[in-house]
């Protein structure tokens, strides 16, 4: 058998003189190459996009945890400030004058703490988005 006709160990495999393939199984080569790009192309979009999914669902979640805590610490401030000035209205006896400037002392605390906790969020949601939340995403109508 020449060297031309010799085969590497695989059936129907034939190297030219030099250890070039030939151009058969050059066109198999470049078939199985392309075959390997599109499958690799395709596990990184699937897994870019439960990347996606997973962040999207720590998200939502941390946002309703926020929007609960901030819900809570409005209540809680306007009832602080309530009990306070019942309890030193029925003290002093001056009802209800100490218990309705400290109601509103106890809301304003409230949404003081209300803002402070939506800067918090709009802050770490800018981070973890790379603040491109709530813009116009082109589509296909857009072109």
């Amino acid at each position: 058998m020449s060297e031309a006709n010799k085969g590497d160990g695989q059936s129907g495999t034939r190297r030219e003189p030099g250890g070039n393939l030939g151009p058969e199984d050059r066109a198999a080569f470049e078939r199985r190459i392309a075959g390997l790009d599109k499958r690799l192309g395709d596990v990184r979009s699937r897994d870019a996009a439960e990347a996606r999914a997973g962040r999207d669902r720590r998200t939502s979640s941390r946002g309703m945890a926020y929007g609960l805590r901030m819900a809570s610490e409005l209540v809680a401030a306007v009832l602080v400030g309530g009990l306070i000035g019942y309890v030193l209205d029925q003290w002093l006896g001056t009802t209800p004058w100490l218990f309705l400037p400290l109601v509103i002392l106890g809301f304003a605390a409230g949404v003081r703490n209300v803002l402070r906790g939506y800067k918090k969020v709009q802050a770490e949601v800018a981070a973890s988005t790379g603040g491109n939340i709530g813009r116009s995403v082109p589509d296909g109508d857009d072109v």
